[in-house]
């Protein structure tokens, strides 16, 4: 297993790294509520945002390459639910015709607020995923009274895809060694069935962890060895990325 996939970065000592769980929760969620009402036509904000996140980026300690390493995997999937919102007009909106397609000015600029929140959405999720150990965050999110089935399934899920990462490299190993040279349809058959087989495989498996759990007494609660401990450099942390997050943003609308 290769758990420094998600692990690589945890274990570090700066800054970022020392705040409590709950701190980071609470950055996060106010730094993404404040990036998604934020408007187009205030886009000086979104310099702010980017700011903030680099800042952090910087007190962890972490290379930057590896935030956007991370970030590239990512955006596809954004880019890819966003890519024809140009071309669908929104109103009485002025098109410009790129050969047979029709591009809307409304449209790109609605793509372009969909990419850019996204983008650093992504970027502050990643930085405090990267910072934090994932039992510590869950202990806050438990501490933010999210629903204990909730906790459960995504720390099982942690815990777990690894070994589906593991089972799938297996099949994947299997089958390059017994279909070489078989033409590109008759692949698409042996994927097919190999996504059935994974499925199976992975229902089976979280059958008999199941049935492991409640013998040994499992009642929907994780507990963990570690206690999270609210600093005073916490509360100091908190006062000043507010100051920084909110200051200018009512500055910005006050001044429209």
């Amino acid at each position: 297993m290769r758990h420094e996939f998600f692990d690589h970065h945890r274990e570090g000592n700066s800054p970022l790294h020392h705040f409590d769980p709950r701190l980071k929760l609470f950055m996060m969620l106010f730094f993404i509520a404040a990036v998604v009402m934020t408007p187009l036509d205030k886009n000086i904000l979104f310099f702010l945002y980017l700011g903030i996140v680099l800042i952090l980026a910087f007190m962890s300690q972490v290379s930057l390459f590896h935030f956007l390493g991370k970030l590239l995997k990512l955006y596809p999937m954004i880019f890819l639910i966003s890519m024809f919102v140009p071309f669908f007009p929104d109103g009485e909106d002025i098109s410009h015709r790129i050969g047979f397609l029709s591009i809307y000015e409304n449209g790109v600029q609605k793509f372009l607020l969909i990419n850019i929140k996204a983008v650093l959405a992504l970027f502050m999720s990643i930085l405090i995923t990267t910072t934090t150990d994932m039992m510590l965050l869950l202990k806050g999110m438990e501490k933010f009274r999210v629903p204990k089935l909730a906790i459960a399934i995504i720390s099982f899920m942690y815990r777990f895809i690894f070994l589906l990462i593991d089972e799938v490299e297996r099949m994947m190993l299997a089958f390059q060694s017994r279909y070489f040279r078989l033409p590109v349809l008759e692949r698409l058959a042996v994927f097919a069935n190999m996504i059935a087989v994974l499925f199976i495989r992975t229902f089976e498996r979280g059958e008999r962890i199941y049935l492991a759990m409640e013998s040994r007494g499992f009642r929907g609660e994780v507990h963990t060895l570690t206690e999270l401990n609210w600093k005073k450099t916490d509360s100091t942390a908190l006062l000043i990325f507010l100051i920084l997050l909110i200051g200018p943003v009512i500055f910005a609308f006050l001044n429209s």
